[in-house]
């Protein structure tokens, strides 16, 4: 859902994350407001116009009616749905243009938020009915994307839901801010908006509902020949499920396509892009790498196409387990790796060449829409993108595999091609879009590091060419970048020339900032848009960037410091979090110079419960904010509140195991481990050592280090990966920090292991927590006298990923899909880290 999520930020017009609407001045709904009645209030937000009577007063849920509308038929609905509503004085909202309720019913739209149009809500079960019955009979026949939310009102618009009529929102036991409602207990209880119709259990169903229930009942699939078994994917448009025919008992996968639901971006839906793969799979019918189609049908209002299902799993899974990518791997396995790489790279070729004799553009091939069979012969799948037009535009694709808008039909099938001899080795090619000189070095990586034939490069280059050129010539020195050239200096120059790039990259994010916003201050990921704090905390907002520009040693405009004060100031429900909370935010006032802001803030986010024990935005992370406090002003309640925290994280510890997902540094119990430590330097115990030893412990299991056997990463393990987030990089920083305190041979072991993994990694982003800021940052803590060389040139490598904005240094962030700048994506971490790296040994960039 990530990468989903970052797709609904991809504003026009812009290099960074944005919302759309920032850039929406279209109204083209606000017409009907024109003739709202004096009597009536009227309120436009981003999203939806809401209208209410005067006198009257929402109830704090109940039923409420949704009515769906496609961007043909919307302002008719609304002209009559308006009518009728003021008529009866009903208070109701709607979506405020097409561009929102295009977006809504796009591709990447949220399945459970497709189709909704207008929000009626009727104060009581009498008038509930009258809605239904009234302005469901003016409605009867418009069409509209089925609400996967709601209970359908007979064969039109309308759809019914039990939730929130007004806005609340609860902690989840995941610590997440989530809409909610109240039991008959008076207890909150989320606002559950799943795929299907499921109101609370305590809640009666009207009479009016029954005739919809009975017929919802009454149209299942009854004469529908095949079992859906497992989902394997969801969008707006639909999904995708392995099933099974029930008449032969053969497996087969089933593709859903939504009526008037997942719209793309040539205004088709995804009914349309799934005939359009019905009549591909009829013309490659007998192709080898082509699935073989059973037959499209409808059921129950959706269409489905039904295939072969492929055994196997996608390129994208068999490359990313089976890669070995440090050059310091086994000389067999990487050889054996490189020639199976190339021998599927020449059956994809193969495959491609017949598609085209056959008159199909894949138009989308990319890691994910190849499977690999069990005997290594491939298949493609996933064509409702793939077209009969030779001349055709390319219609969507992957990121870091888009042919240049010059690209036509075939030609686009080919650069593709060339993309994937890429990504099968090195999966940056979304570089190439930002910056096509990075190819000659991405070229060079592959070549150093895998026994590539001696033509992959010319191929490479052939594949990506400009239609009709016959190929791009290699560039004779190589790409020389910043941190490429560090290698070739004295080391008194290195530092100097390093230290010069980073003020570079400072100056780079200081350009960035746009005060006169209220939302973010500098460019940042897009949780900076989703979560509370988002655009201010350490992770992913102005705390996070003015603390690395602190750190560099940057001079920061005090108008800056402002903004962040006046922003954790506005906050009305602030969250405690480290990393996406306020008490992150009080640690960089207090460093910035604001003590009375800092004190505040972290004293409002003492207050709030915690949903967890992590760094990131449970316990660990707000004691570590609390020893902060204590070590920059003394302050003994921060420091009693902070053993506290530390007290609880050890009893929680013991009372249940990790659960999935609960490992690494900002999520597993390195974070608690961290505290421990931290806590020991300012009240020593050889208790909290205990602790934090178990905490290590439990942290490196989850990992997939064997403890209790023998040492080293089990087959496959995340931990294996020295990322600082959730790989085992910041879990032996914490180690590094036990082992300056007592020696433990088992964590020795580790921590060189990760180190050595370090050294090599090539991460697929420049960021902090996911990418290879936090593997330089993990090198540089694990490193000892003897590897200062090594970290240099690990250090080097950072150009690979520097990309220029404006003519400063930019990096790009999640997918390398849009630039940032925050500390947990983009650029600022990127300069904590080669902050760690240039200045003395020992040094910790981070809380």
């Amino acid at each position: 859902m990530d990468a989903y999520r970052r797709v609904m930020f991809l504003a026009p017009g812009t290099p960074f994350f944005d919302r759309i609407e920032a850039g929406e001045t279209d109204d083209d709904f606000g017409s009907v407001t024109a003739g709202t009645p004096d009597d009536w209030s009227c309120h436009t937000g981003p999203e939806w116009t809401m209208l209410t009577p005067h006198g009257f007063r929402l109830p704090p849920q109940g039923w409420k009616i949704h009515v769906s509308a496609t961007g043909e038929n919307a302002r008719s609905v609304l002209a009559r749905s308006w009518e009728w509503l003021v008529a009866h004085r009903m208070a109701f909202k709607f979506i405020r243009s097409g561009q929102v309720l295009q977006r809504r019913n796009g591709k990447y739209g949220d399945r459970g938020a497709s189709g909704k149009f207008i929000t009626v809500y009727p104060e009581d079960d009498t008038r509930l009915a009258l809605v239904l019955h009234e302005l469901g009979a003016i409605l009867d026949g418009e069409q509209g994307p089925y609400i996967l939310s709601d209970l359908r009102w007979r064969s039109g618009p309308l759809y019914v839901r039990y939730g929130g009529f007004v806005a609340r929102m609860m902690t989840s036991e995941r610590g997440e801010k989530v809409p909610c409602i109240e039991d008959p207990d008076g207890n909150l209880v989320p606002d559950r908006r799943g795929p299907s119709f499921r109101p609370p259990e305590w809640v009666t169903l009207p009479d009016c509902l029954t005739e919809a229930v009975e017929a919802r009942n009454a149209g299942t699939l009854r004469d529908f020949p095949y079992r859906a078994e497992q989902a394997l994917h969801f969008s707006n448009g639909g999904g995708v499920y392995r099933g099974t025919d029930t008449r032969t008992g053969t497996p087969v996968l089933l593709r859903e396509a939504r009526p008037y639901a997942g719209i793309d971006t040539h205004g088709e839906d995804a009914v349309a892009r799934l005939l359009r793969e019905r009549d591909c799979l009829r013309k490659l019918a007998g192709l080898p790498w082509v699935p073989e189609l059973i037959e499209a049908r409808v059921g129950h209002e959706h269409h489905f196409l039904v295939r072969e299902y492929v055994e196997g799993e996608t390129l994208a899974v068999r490359t990313t387990r089976d890669n070995p990518s440090s050059p310091k791997a086994d000389p067999d396995r990487t050889a054996t790796y490189t020639r199976w790489a190339v021998e599927v790279l020449d059956r994809i070729e193969a495959g491609v060449r017949a598609m085209h004799e056959r008159g199909v553009v894949f138009g989308d091939l990319h890691p994910g829409n190849v499977m690999v069979r069990p005997d290594d012969s491939i298949a493609f799948i996933d064509l409702e993108t793939a077209s009969t037009d030779l001349t055709a535009r390319q219609i969507h694709a992957a990121p870091g595999f888009a042919a240049p808008p010059t690209h036509r039909g075939k030609d686009i099938d080919t650069y593709a091609l060339g993309c994937l001899r890429l990504a099968l080795f090195t999966p940056l090619t979304n570089l190439l879009s930002w910056d096509p000189d990075k190819l000659d070095r991405l070229i060079a990586l592959v070549e150093a590091r895998y026994p590539v034939p001696a033509d992959y490069g010319a191929k490479v280059r052939a594949d990506l060419a400009p239609p009709g050129t016959g190929g791009i010539e290699e560039a004779g020195s190589g790409d020389q970048d910043a941190g490429s050239a560090d290698q070739d200096a004295a080391s008194g120059d290195r530092q100097t020339a390093s230290a010069d790039r980073a003020a570079a990259v400072a100056r780079g994010i200081l350009a960035t900032a746009t005060p006169a916003r209220e939302d973010r201050l500098f460019p940042g990921d897009t949780a900076q848009f989703i979560l509370p704090e988002g655009g201010s905390c350490l992770a992913y907002g102005a705390a996070g960037v003015l603390w690395a520009l602190g750190e560099a040693g940057t001079e920061i405009p005090a108008a800056h410091i402002d903004w962040l004060e006046e922003s954790a100031r506005r906050s009305t429900a602030p969250s405690p979090g480290l990393y996406t909370g306020m008490s992150g935010v009080a640690c960089a006032l207090q460093r910035l110079g604001r003590t009375d802001a800092a004190e505040a803030l972290l004293t409002a986010a003492s207050g709030v419960e915690l949903a967890n024990d992590s760094l990131m935005d449970g316990r660990a992370g707000l004691g570590l904010a609390h020893l902060y406090r204590a070590r920059a002003t003394g302050d003994d309640a921060a420091l009693k509140h902070a053993t506290v925290l530390a007290e609880q994280v050890i009893e929680n510890a013991a009372a249940r195991p990790p659960r999935r997902g609960e490992s690494g540094l900002l999520r597993g119990r390195s974070g608690g481990a961290l505290l421990l430590l931290r806590l020991h330097a300012h009240t020593p115990d050889t208790g909290l050592l205990d602790g934090a030893r178990e905490l290590l412990d439990a942290d490196l299991r989850a990992l997939g280090w064997a403890v209790d056997g023998a040492e080293g990463w089990t087959e496959g393990a995340f931990g294996a990966r020295p990322t600082f987030a959730a790989g085992s990089g910041g879990t032996a920083l914490v180690l590094r920090e036990y082992l300056d305190l007592r020696d433990e041979q088992r964590y020795a072991l580790a921590c060189e292991t990760v180190l050595r993994t370090a050294l090599d990694c090539v991460p697929h982003t420049a960021g902090l927590f996911h990418g290879f800021a936090g593997v330089l940052l993990a090198a540089t803590r694990l490193a000892g006298p003897a590897d200062v060389a090594e970290v240099e040139r690990c250090a080097a490598t950072v150009g690979l990923y520097q990309v220029a904005h404006e003519g400063r240094p930019a990096f790009l962030g999640l997918e390398n899909v849009r630039l940032t700048t925050d500390v947990a994506t983009g650029a600022a971490g990127v300069l904590l880290a080669r902050t760690a790296a240039n200045t003395a040994p020992g040094t910790l960039a981070f809380l």
